[in-house]
C-alpha cells in the first residue's frame, strides 16, 4: 500500500452528518474504521453499504467515507458513483476529493507495473508507473503477443510515437522520461543516440504518419490517453480539481468506447 495515501486516510475522516440517525450503528462504523485501516476496504465498503441501507435518507458522510474505501479499494468507478450522490447533497471541499485523485494516479502507475512484469525478475529493474526500463542483462520477452500500437516502455497505446534507427517505436514521453533514463532499445538492445537524426530542439521526432493513423483508427483511445496524462501532471503539481476534470473527461472517452463495442456485439449476436 502507499504509505503516503495510508497516513492521509488515517488522519482524515469524513465526520458523519447525522449521527443520531435511526439505522446507524457506531460498533459497526468503528469495525468499517478498523478495516481500512487494516486495508480490508471490501469488508468496509459492505459495512458502509449495509448502513446506508438502512437509513431513510443517505448520510453525506457516510457516502464519502464509502467512496474513500471504494477508491483506496481500486474500484474507482464505483468510487465515482458515491462521491456523485455525497456531491447532490452537498459540494465538496478540496480535501474531501484528494483521496479520490490520489488513488486514481495510485491506480495507473499499479496497473503500468502489473502489465510490465515481464520486464521484472531478478537482476532486473522494475518499472516505474511512467514505463519501466530493463538492466544491461535483460531480453525482451519473445512470447508477448507483438502489438504495432503499443508502447513496450508503458504497455499503452503509442502516444506520440517514436521510431527508433532500430525500426522499433516507443512513446517520446517515455524515450524522455528524466526518472527513467532509456539508453538502449528494450526489443533488440541497440544503443539509442539522442544527438542523432531521430531527435531534434524538442527531442525525439515523431512518426508523422503512424501518429496520423493512430488518430484517425484510434481517435477515442489517443484523447483519453491524453486526459489521464494531463491528469497525472495536474495532481503532481496539486491542481486537483483540474486534474479530476482530466480524469473525470478520459473516464467518460472510455465508457463511450465501452458502449459503442458492446453495442456491436449485441447486433453481430441477433
Amino acid at each position: 500500500m502507499d504509505a503516503g495515501i495510508q497516513n492521509h486516510t488515517e488522519h482524515f475522516v469524513h465526520d458523519i452528518s447525522n449521527p443520531s440517525a435511526s439505522g446507524l450503528c457506531s460498533e459497526m462504523l468503528e469495525v468499517a474504521e478498523e478495516a481500512c485501516r487494516a486495508g480490508d476496504f471490501d469488508l468496509a465498503v459492505e459495512i458502509y453499504s449495509s448502513q446506508l441501507a438502512d437509513l431513510q435518507q443517505p448520510d453525506r458522510g457516510l457516502c464519502l467515507r464509502k467512496a474513500d474505501a471504494l477508491a483506496r479499494g481500486g474500484r474507482i468507478a464505483e468510487a465515482l458513483d458515491s462521491y456523485c450522490i455525497a456531491a447532490n447533497i452537498h459540494r465538496f471541499k478540496p480535501e474531501e476529493l484528494k483521496l479520490l485523485v490520489e488513488n486514481i494516479a495510485r491506480t495507473i502507475r499499479v496497473k503500468g507495473l502489473i502489465e510490465s512484469k515481464h520486464f521484472t525478475g531478478e537482476g532486473r529493474t522494475k518499472p516505474s508507473g511512467n514505463g519501466g526500463i530493463c538492466s544491461d542483462g535483460d531480453e525482451f520477452d519473445t512470447n508477448q503477443p507483438l502489438d504495432p500500437f503499443s508502447c513496450r516502455l508503458c504497455n499503452c497505446l503509442l502516444l506520440e510515437p517514436t521510431t527508433l534507427v532500430c525500426g522499433h517505436t516507443f512513446c517520446k514521453r517515455c524515450l524522455e522520461d528524466e526518472d527513467a533514463v532509456v539508453n538502449d532499445c528494450i526489443c533488440c538492445r541497440c544503443k539509442i543516440n539522442k544527438c542523432s537524426s531521430q531527435t531534434n530542439t524538442n527531442g525525439f521526432r515523431i512518426n508523422v504518419v503512424l501518429s496520423g493513423v493512430l488518430e484517425k483508427w484510434f481517435h477515442v483511445e489517443s484523447t483519453s490517453r491524453r486526459y489521464w496524462l494531463e491528469g497525472e501532471r495536474l495532481w503532481k503539481t496539486q491542481d486537483l480539481f483540474s486534474a479530476l476534470e482530466k480524469y473525470d473527461k478520459a473516464v467518460e472517452l472510455e465508457l463511450m468506447l465501452l458502449k459503442r463495442i458492446l453495442g456491436r456485439l449485441q447486433q453481430t449476436s441477433v
